[in-house]
């Protein structure tokens, strides 16, 4: 146990120093940009982020995220059974063990020369300091300490469904932002070169100090690294004596491997094709197998991995190959393709393998159609019946929704698949204003063919859906259809069979309506409702007619 909560410990301690120093990467990369417009500007920024940055506790939150990134950064290396890792991670771990060498320069050149000698390290010193015989060690630095946080930042948010929807604009972020940070340094640095000569600050004395210093922490930062690099190639000599157990892949070869290995690892060492989208951070669940034998001799998931298979539902059987460390013989099968999540591929489609977000669902039936169809002939049932369902559905095209599937005489739909969830629920009620005016017109039109007037039911609900092409595994996607699961799903086909119970033409969660921002009106009544399968009532809103729903003014969301 405990050395579980310690996994689940070490990850938390990575990410969060990490994202601290992320953020002060990002303010002071803004702050070089500032050079842009002038040098005025840029010192100005300055002075506003050094009374956080160099106050105690700044200075503390800075030293701590610092000393527990790198201390985490040495351990990780020492964890590496393997440099089949994927070229992401090699980069990042290659990119972080180099910082240090062009950090310590920059660092005592600035904030130490602050320290030791009560220098003013403000922009004029420091572009005099750097420009242009350090421009080019400067490039490096940024280059470096961006590339090794977004990585790192990438592996963070990639499972998550809104990072993926808006990956175009992180991904313009990641380029934007250094390259303005250096066109801002570079234009304050020929600016301030223009402006005259800067009065050397140091004596002779001082400067001796500083490249002192300068080289004492280098050796000793190559002595950290080159001790650590030491002790990795004893650990990677010691695994080839370790006792060796063996791993079968299903539909696949069986490897043996080293005990204290990941299943991961494993498949890395002997080039196995292995999905793994966050890297082998425990963040994806993509590297998840299934145990087929050896269940019984496996250690227990750590805190982190069962945070991961509690949140997907997964069975005993079900691991994490990132977190598993197998010390008996194991057969196993890998359940997503290797190529799961690769940009521009095969698997580029985000809904091939399921994605959660929140949409907006609609139910819609035909009542009575029994009634309706009975005593007519065949064509004329599919006539009435596809006049109806393919109205319906241009209404619901139409108002941006998507039309999942027909089910007999009813008809479910998606709104808000690529759209801010309000925005979502606002068509769905557009959508069912729209589907009310439908029926009337069909009534209208078919009066002379009716018996009776054909009637609905609608229920609409919002909330978080997995988004998913159901059968995939066996067609294609183009074939597979796209479809939502989920308890909102279920929540808003049961507000459409209330419908018939409550004697209304619409029904729809307070939920949706809140998301929707709309004011429901005098003709739509509040209530709470009894729902099979909810614990509690739930609070919806109920219209004699849809037409009596709210009417949003779409004129930046409605279908040009």
């Amino acid at each position: 146990m405990r050395r579980r909560r310690w996994r689940a410990t070490v990850a938390n301690l990575r990410i969060a120093s990490g994202l601290i120093l992320f953020t002060f990467v990002v303010a002071h990369f803004i702050n070089h940009a500032l050079g842009l417009i002038s040098l005025d500007l840029m010192q100005a920024g300055q002075d506003l982020r050094l009374p956080i940055t160099r106050s105690l506790p700044g200075t503390a939150l800075l030293t701590a995220a610092i000393s527990v990134h790198f201390a985490l950064g040495i351990w990780k290396l020492l964890k590496v059974r393997t440099w089949r890792l994927g070229l992401r991670n090699i980069v990042q771990l290659a990119f972080g063990l180099l910082i240090p060498i062009f950090l310590i320069r920059h660092a005592l050149g600035t904030r130490g020369v602050d320290e030791m000698f009560g220098i003013d390290d403000n922009y004029q010193y420091a572009l005099w300091s750097m420009w242009p015989g350090e421009a080019w060690n400067q490039a490096i630095l940024m280059m470096l300490v961006w590339i090794h946080g977004c990585i790192g930042l990438h592996h963070w948010l990639g499972p998550r469904p809104w990072y993926r929807r808006t990956l175009w604009l992180w991904y313009g972020l990641a380029v934007l932002i250094p390259t303005l940070s250096y066109a801002g340094f570079f234009e304050a640095g020929r600016s301030r070169s223009l402006q005259g000569s800067y009065q050397n600050p140091f004596t002779p004395e001082q400067y001796d100090s500083i490249q002192q210093t300068f080289a004492a922490s280098s050796i000793a930062y190559y002595a950290v690294l080159g001790s650590a690099i030491g002790v990795w190639g004893l650990l990677l000599l010691a695994g080839r004596f370790r006792p060796r157990i063996a791993i079968s892949y299903a539909n696949g070869p069986t490897v043996l491997a080293p005990r204290g290995l990941t299943v991961l690892d494993v498949s890395r060492m002997n080039r196995i094709p292995h999905a793994s989208v966050c890297g082998g951070r425990a963040r994806c669940s993509t590297c998840r197998v299934r145990v087929i034998e050896g269940l019984g001799q496996l250690p227990m998931p750590s805190e982190i991995e069962a945070q991961v298979l509690r949140r997907v539902g997964a069975p005993p059987n079900v691991r994490l190959a990132c977190q598993l460390r197998p010390t008996a013989d194991l057969r196993l099968s890998t359940l997503l393709p290797a190529d799961f999540g690769v940009v521009g591929g095969a698997r580029a489609d985000k809904y091939l393998w399921g994605v959660e977000q929140e949409v907006t669902i609609l139910f819609c039936d035909l009542r009575g159609f029994t009634k309706v169809s009975e005593g007519r002939l065949s064509f004329d049932v599919v006539f009435l019946l596809n006049q109806f369902l393919g109205r319906m559905a241009e209404a619901i095209e139409d108002t941006g929704g998507f039309v999942d599937k027909f089910m007999g005489d009813g008809i479910m739909a998606i709104f808000g698949m690529d759209a801010p969830a309000a925005d979502g629920a606002s068509k769905a009620l557009v959508a069912a204003r729209a589907m009310g005016g439908v029926l009337d017109s069909l009534n209208q039109s078919l009066r002379d063919e009716l018996r009776v007037p054909l009637s609905m039911g609608i229920g609409i609900h919002s909330g978080s859906a997995i988004l998913g092409r159901i059968g995939a595994a066996h067609r294609t996607e183009s074939v597979a259809r796209l479809t939502a699961l989920g308890e909102t799903v279920n929540i808003a086909s049961r507000l459409e069979n209330k419908t018939k119970e409550l004697g209304v033409q619409v029904a729809v969660s307070a939920t949706c309506m809140t998301t929707s921002g709309l004011v429901p009106g005098d003709r739509v009544a509040p209530l709470t409702v009894e729902v099979r399968g909810l614990s509690n009532p739930i609070d919806i809103y109920t219209a004699a007619r849809a037409t009596d729903l709210p009417a949003p003014n779409l004129a930046s969301s409605e279908p040009a």
